[in-house]
């Protein structure tokens, strides 16, 4: 028998469960942690989880847990009724993000997940499922049907509201594939590059979006496509981000509902070397460009193009160099639509 004797200053701390269930469900008791005397631990290989019962509360909360990610703590809860404690506070506090290539093996698998959790708890505006994205590309292999019934090959669909995916910055990340929006609010997309040669990169139907620290790059047609909707219009709202090299427009906005108004707000956005337009709008809607960096040029047609009634208000000076070099006109509308520039 080998025995090891450590001392420890501070007191120790034990777990226990009022429910001998594992399962998280509203109503059933929270498992607790119950306080104990300072002792010496003496290891002894032939106690049964001895490391589980003795060691002080301390180091199973700041050394040993913070280790195990949602996937690990899902899965020891089921092992062990000590672990219940710690998956009820991780999860019920909203500190367990979700870590593709960890808790789960591609991005395809994402939405299974979020479809399960989302069912035991409720996620927010402000306390959001968070999607983990490490360095390196992320394919996708799955395909997404649109309001329209086409089936989009190579896209994963948003099926849940209140998710942001995280990357770990442009060139770092890159989802390869395209992320398809309908009818949900508050996604966000940060700190990553999307490319798609199958198609477009995101594809947004009646859904509230953020995207930050974005590009959307050499996929087969647009970069963003903000398409029409019977019911509600969609929201855009896109900081330093970059669309370019697309087989299309970089942002295609598209609508033929006159009683509903899409609106998108790029805020240092810069839209450039796509084959069509750097931005395309057509049809009720708003599109709102701030920031000095704002940049639309050396695009294959037109920088900024808009039909029938759309609105595009440029926050900058007339004479800031906001769209130039483009392939036929740095500005154009027709029926009714204007781009015109406002100083705030």
């Amino acid at each position: 028998m080998s025995i090891v004797s450590i001392n420890f200053i501070k007191k120790m701390d034990t777990k226990s469960s009022t429910s001998s269930s594992t399962r998280d469900v509203q109503g059933q008791p929270v498992a607790k942690k119950s306080r104990l005397v300072c002792k010496t631990i003496i290891y002894d290989e032939s106690i049964a989880n001895q490391w589980l019962d003795e060691p002080p509360l301390e180091i199973w909360d700041h050394h040993i847990i913070p280790l195990l990610g949602l996937r690990d703590l899902a899965l020891s809860r089921t092992v062990c009724t000590f672990f219940e404690a710690y998956w009820q506070e991780k999860f019920n506090g909203n500190v367990l993000p979700l870590r593709v290539g960890n808790d789960v093996a591609t991005i395809d698998g994402v939405m299974g997940v979020v479809e399960i959790l989302s069912s035991r708890r409720e996620y927010t505006k402000a306390s959001p499922f968070v999607v983990l994205l490490g360095k390196g590309d992320h394919g996708i292999a799955s395909s997404w049907t649109d309001p329209d019934g086409d089936v989009r090959q190579t896209v994963i669909g948003i099926t849940r509201s209140n998710i942001s995916i995280i990357g770990q910055g442009i060139g770092e990340t890159t989802i390869v594939g395209g992320i398809g929006i309908h009818n949900v609010q508050n996604i966000t997309l940060k700190q990553l590059t999307l490319t798609n040669t199958n198609g477009q990169g995101i594809l947004m139907y009646g859904a509230v979006v953020a995207l930050v620290d974005v590009a959307t790059v050499h996929c087969g047609n647009t970069g963003i496509r903000v398409d029409k909707t019977t019911s509600i219009p969609s929201q855009l709202v896109a900081k330093r981000c970059e669309m370019s090299n697309n087989g299309g427009s970089g942002l295609f906005i598209y609508n033929t509902h006159n009683n509903i108004s899409q609106n998108v707000c790029l805020k240092n956005c810069i839209s450039h070397h796509n084959s069509n337009s750097g931005i395309n709008v057509s049809g009720k809607g708003v599109v709102n460009v701030h920031g000095d960096a704002s940049a639309i040029h050396s695009n294959g047609n037109n920088g900024i193009i808009a039909f029938s009634s759309a609105k595009v208000v440029i926050h900058l000076p007339s004479h800031h160099n906001t769209s130039y070099n483009n392939g036929t006109q740095d500005r154009q509308t027709y029926s009714g639509a204007t781009i015109t520039n406002v100083e705030d």
